[in-house]
């Protein structure tokens, strides 16, 4: 069984218009074009075909190869009747605006159910000297197909040998993509959709289920301000290797955030450090090739002229810089700061943004990450994940964290919030981060559309979820069979629905 949903808002059809009266971009030319009024529409119809053959001397006829559609043309024949010269101007001003879009939807009131894709092309002559005109322009619809206006939704549900699986009808007169919403009630580690034209699979088949724990390993969990006096005042590894007086001190205050209570004196960047050395994992091995060190952050103005920085670093187990996150707002006549992310004291990205309360790194907002496995390093700010490959860096090893809040000189007004809240680490015994348990956690929602080929997680692109050798398909006119797979440890399965849009000549 299927439903249908609804893609675009519903229109009040004005039988008036004419049976050929259409919307463009969900509004009628006749309401916005004074005196216009659609005659006839051309080119709905009959589509032609291009035929490609191939001659071979001494045979008769020619041998197909293949058959093609070409753009289609939509030839709209109009009149416009104005009482003056203005008023008819005025008409081909609002002409002009409506039809300069690109790719405009086109529904037609005598099918409401489908609509095409078109772009302003040319026109017919217009006659001279007339307030009262028929004339013609054209859509060039750079795809031939009329497309329903709704999508269908198919639910996938157990078949007599107990595999997810779901009935797809196309009931167009082509074949379309396929898209897919996945929510998961489990961890799961993979996603493989089966059918006769083609397969697709994201994450890894072999991944474990979450109860082989002794893969990943909490090293370190800081949930309020008192927990980072585990760490040694006064010392620590700079992003880019600086060499800033550490001469302040932190405090931790009820709010559960852990702020600079003083940054000493100094003519330029100076502040407070504190810095950690990881703990051994239950094996007794000490640092990680493999990890995940994650914080919350503030770092928050109240107005232009302050000026601060803020830092998350991991030393590596030379006592050097690996990886690091760093803020930091240098003019007192920019409101925007510079978010940094630094692999082995090379800068890999920058981002600019005003840290007002509604920022990335409010107190509410404000969670940034570091993640290793091998060469990939991940870098998670504002919501967004930032991956670079360092592959000189893959087996080095994260031993150290250093956290630094920053002041420049003793006469500027510092940043009005800098702080730290919570801050862990976690040691992934793996090689490969494909491999790391679990890949899709439970209430995670894998969106996979079909006209992209694109694949998201929780509306966050996946990059390299997707297997090489993956073919995405589309279903032909008629039923089809698409089959889900899942870890065997994925119990209950996710819950499964495909959609498509059909499309007609």
């Amino acid at each position: 069984m299927y439903s249908f949903r609804d893609t675009v808002k519903t229109k009040e059809t004005l039988e008036y218009f004419g049976s050929e009266a259409f919307t463009i971009n969900g509004e009628y030319l006749e309401n916005i074009v004074p005196g216009y009024r659609t005659l006839s529409v051309s080119g709905r119809e009959l589509l032609e075909s291009e035929i490609s053959t191939l001659s071979i001397s001494g045979i008769d006829g020619e041998q197909y190869l293949q058959r093609r559609r070409p753009a289609r043309i939509l030839t709209i024949k109009y009149q416009i009747n104005a009482d003056t010269c203005g008023e008819f101007r005025e008409a081909f001003n609002q002409l002009n605006k409506a039809l300069n879009v690109e790719e405009s939807q086109l529904i037609f009131d005598d099918e409401p159910d489908k609509c095409f894709y078109g772009t302003f092309s040319d026109t017919g002559d217009v006659p001279d000297g007339r307030n009262k005109i028929v004339s013609t322009f054209e859509m060039y619809c750079s795809d031939p197909y009329k497309h329903s206006t709704t999508e269908k939704t198919f639910q996938a549900s157990e078949n007599a040998s107990g595999v997810l699986e779901a009935t797809v009808t196309n009931a167009g007169t082509e074949s379309v993509p396929v898209s897919y919403d996945i929510v998961h009630s489990h961890e799961n580690g993979f996603i493989g959709i089966v059918s006769e034209y083609g397969i697709l699979q994201y994450g890894s088949a072999d991944e474990a289920d979450d109860e082989a724990r002794e893969k990943s390993e909490v090293l370190l969990k800081y949930t309020k301000p008192s927990d980072y006096s585990a760490m040694t005042e006064g010392k620590g590894i700079l992003a880019s290797n600086d060499t800033f007086p550490m001469v302040g001190g932190f405090a931790g205050y009820e709010d559960g955030w852990l702020r600079l209570q003083t940054a000493g004196s100094g003519s330029s960047w100076h502040g407070a450090a504190r810095q950690v050395t990881l703990p051994a994992d239950s094996s007794g091995n000490s640092g990680a090739v493999n990890f995940k060190a994650e914080a919350n952050i503030w770092f928050q103005t109240s107005k232009a002229t302050e000026l601060g920085l803020l830092e998350f670093v991991i030393g590596d187990e030379n006592g050097e810089h690996l990886a690091s996150i760093h803020i930091v707002k240098a003019s007192e006549s920019d409101s925007m700061c510079s978010a940094i992310f630094q692999v082995q004291a090379n800068e890999k990205k920058r981002i600019r943004y005003e840290p007002n309360a509604d920022s990335v790194t409010s107190s509410k907002n404000g969670l940034i990450s570091i993640s290793k496995s091998g060469e990939l390093f991940e870098f998670v700010f504002g919501g967004k994940t930032y991956p670079f490959r360092v592959p000189e860096a893959a087996e080095k090893k994260g031993l150290t964290i250093t956290i630094f809040i920053g002041q420049y000189g003793s006469s500027v007004n510092p940043v009005s919030n800098m702080a730290f809240g919570k801050m862990s680490f976690r040691k992934d015994n793996v090689q490969y981060r494909v491999d790391i348990p679990n890949r899709y956690a439970e209430g995670d929602v894998i969106t996979i559309d079909g006209e992209t080929t694109k694949m998201y997680v929780n509306g966050v692109p996946a990059l390299g979820d997707e297997v090489k050798g993956s073919k995405h398909f589309h279903v032909p006119p008629g039923e089809s069979k698409i089959q889900f797979y899942f870890s065997d440890f994925c119990d209950p399965a996710p819950d499964v629905t495909v959609r498509i849009r059909e499309a007609y000549l």
